[in-house]
């Protein structure tokens, strides 16, 4: 069945999706060569928290991190690492969070 959202539900969903982007939007300053996968990880932590949200993923059936991260040909849903990423390289990054009990997860 679904379920109609009301107009609050819809803001509150909105805020936990504006939170993924600007975290992802933060991130593309760090995306680069000579980046380890994990201060990635540790950077989108922090800022969801700042954002007084919390990291989706991390914790969900036992995945250790707040962010997805896939390199190259990698299949999506990757575990951060301390893997350095190189020039030419091409990321995946999905990103999940969660505030007031409403979730976003996005992508890019």
């Amino acid at each position: 069945m679904i379920r109609i959202r009301t107009k609050r539900e819809i803001e509150f969903i909105t805020a936990s999706c504006q939170i993924v982007s600007d975290t992802l939007d933060m991130l593309t300053n760090y995306v680069k060569p000579g980046a380890k996968i994990t201060e990635l990880d540790q950077r989108a932590e922090e800022f969801i928290i700042n954002c007084g949200a919390r990291p989706a993923f991390k914790g969900y059936m036992g995945f250790p991190s707040t962010l997805c991260v896939s390199v190259d040909d990698e299949v999506v849903h990757g575990i951060p690492n301390d893997r350095v990423l190189k020039d030419g390289q091409i990321v995946g990054i999905d990103c999940g969070a969660e505030k007031d009990g409403y979730f976003g997860d996005h992508a890019r």
